[in-house]
């Protein structure tokens, strides 16, 4: 497995302490990644199992040029799709090679200003640079993550698609593996303060259940860019000191704020 660019690593143990998988357990879970993989080549080169050591890659983009004057705005989609964390940058195309109707929806909403129409690669530079220095937008600081980190064929006819296919695949252990995601997306320096968007119903469910915060939730595939800057008029920032409910979780999972803010590396 090769290290794309813009993309972090993640390894676990299946069958370690935290997720105690079995072996009849790993057994299923073995042979739906091969699936995946007869039937998705881009999954072969962001995926690894040796016996019960899973790697991958995934995608975070975060700015690197805070600017004080901007409201930040964490978008949290449900998970990666194979071939855009192969081609490094979020929805790089739709599967079929057209340009994503994501990113006019981002024009729209007044988050990431719209690019010229060239190459896909083209594009997807002049984004990837916007969001990491700052400029996507006049307004916002923009940041991308997803709930689940584990990638999936985005294409419904394709074997354990999306969400549901993460949801799917990790049955068993679902639930240490909800809490590591969201222990993940608030260990992140940016989420503190920032106005936090969940696009999938199943993830915003999960994150608000185990953290406590409630987040906007911004339907993807069913309401339009100008939805999503209506709810970012009315919505509030995330405050990761002053949550109640946050800090009580914190506190069960034996961190100090600023410990979990150390304790994932940089994507």
């Amino acid at each position: 497995m090769k290290l794309h660019s813009h993309n972090y690593t993640v390894e676990m143990n299946l069958q370690s302490a935290e997720f105690q998988l079995d072996d009849d357990g790993l057994a299923v879970f073995t042979k739906r990644c091969e699936e995946i993989g007869r039937k998705d080549p881009s999954f072969l080169d962001i995926f690894s199992l040796q016996g019960s050591v899973l790697k991958y890659e995934s995608e975070t983009l975060l700015p690197e040029n805070m600017d004080g004057s901007k409201q930040k705005v964490l978008l949290v989609l449900g998970n990666p799709a194979t071939h855009s964390v192969k081609n490094g940058m979020f929805f790089y195309s739709k599967a079929n090679g057209d340009r994503h109707p994501f990113w006019g929806k981002m024009d729209k909403a007044g988050l990431v200003n719209a690019v010229p129409k060239t190459t896909r690669d083209e594009e997807a530079n002049l984004r990837r640079e916007m969001i990491l220095n700052g400029t996507s937008s006049d307004e916002y600081l923009v940041g991308l993550t997803t709930f689940y980190s584990f990638p999936t064929p985005g294409p419904d006819k394709m074997p354990f698609p999306g969400v549901a296919g993460v949801e799917k695949l990790f049955k068993q252990i679902l639930e240490p593996v909800s809490k590591m995601e969201t222990k993940r997306i608030l260990s992140y320096p940016f989420t503190d303060g920032a106005m936090v968007v969940f696009t999938q119903q199943t993830s915003f469910q999960t994150f608000s259940h185990i953290s406590g915060i409630d987040p906007i939730l911004w339907s993807m595939r069913r309401l339009s860019g100008v939805a999503l800057a209506e709810l970012l008029a009315n919505a509030s920032p995330v405050d990761l000191k002053k949550d109640a409910p946050l800090s009580k979780f914190i506190k069960k999972l034996g961190l100090k704020l600023s410990e979990m803010y150390s304790a994932f590396s940089k994507p």
